[in-house]
């Protein structure tokens, strides 16, 4: 498996414009925000170096489905690592005991993602990318 680097991290946040204000004023250029009303999702994606963090916001039928993480404000929610060959990492992961999650892998915000279940990567909601 060859993971290339960290590509972003993935924070939750209660009130979506005066964190990306916020994090502007810390020093983090705002580079791109999206918003999905159809899955209740918003993400702000700030540029550090070539890493990004995400700010992510859930509302509507995101809230519905995902409680437990949507009451984790402020919190890392995940880690993305950029891969070169998705399937093979995948795989990979799969025979090292990871367990991907429902309805990945996918076409993300960039490129194809998948998610594993953090309960078989030691706690950790862990993303991976390829673009």
């Amino acid at each position: 498996m060859m993971l290339k680097k960290i590509d972003h991290v993935g924070i939750l946040v209660n009130e979506f414009e005066q964190a990306i204000t916020k994090f502007k004023e810390l020093g983090f250029p705002c580079t791109e925000v999206q918003e999905n009303r159809e899955s209740g999702i918003r993400i702000a994606f700030l540029s550090i170096g070539d890493t990004l963090i995400e700010l992510i916001n859930f509302t509507g039928p995101a809230i519905e489905q995902y409680p437990v993480i949507c009451k984790q404000k402020g919190a890392i929610n995940h880690i993305c690592f950029e891969v070169d060959d998705l399937e093979a990492s995948i795989q990979d992961f799969k025979k090292n005991g990871a367990k991907l999650r429902k309805g990945y892998p996918r076409t993300g915000a960039y490129g194809q993602i998948a998610f594993f279940q953090p309960e078989t990567t030691e706690g950790v909601l862990i993303e991976i990318r390829q673009i």
